[in-house]
C-alpha cells in the first residue's frame, strides 16, 4: 500500500461537520486489581472530498474497530 500517496490525497479531504464529544468511563481490571480509566470520542463526523482511495481502510476499520481498547468494544465506527 502506498501510504505516501494516501497522505497526499488526505490533504484534500476536509471535515464538513462534526458533532463529537469526549466520554470518560472506567472498568475494573482483575489482573491489575484497580480501576482503569478509558475514554474517547463519541458522535458524528462528516467528511467531504474524494474518499474512494480510503474505502478499503475505512471498511477494515469499520469491521475490526480501531485503536486502543478495541478488545473492550471501543473504536467502533460506522460508515454511511
Amino acid at each position: 500500500m502506498d501510504f505516501r500517496s494516501l497522505l497526499d490525497q488526505a490533504a484534500a479531504v476536509q471535515v464538513k461537520t462534526t458533532n463529537l464529544i469526549w466520554r470518560d468511563w472506567q472498568r475494573y481490571s482483575n489482573r491489575q486489581r484497580t480501576k482503569m480509566s478509558l475514554g474517547g470520542f463519541v458522535g458524528d463526523l462528516e467528511l467531504e472530498g474524494d474518499l474512494a482511495p480510503f474505502a478499503p481502510l475505512l471498511r477494515s476499520a469499520e469491521i475490526l474497530h480501531v485503536g486502543k481498547g478495541a478488545t473492550f468494544g471501543l473504536g467502533k465506527m460506522e460508515i454511511a
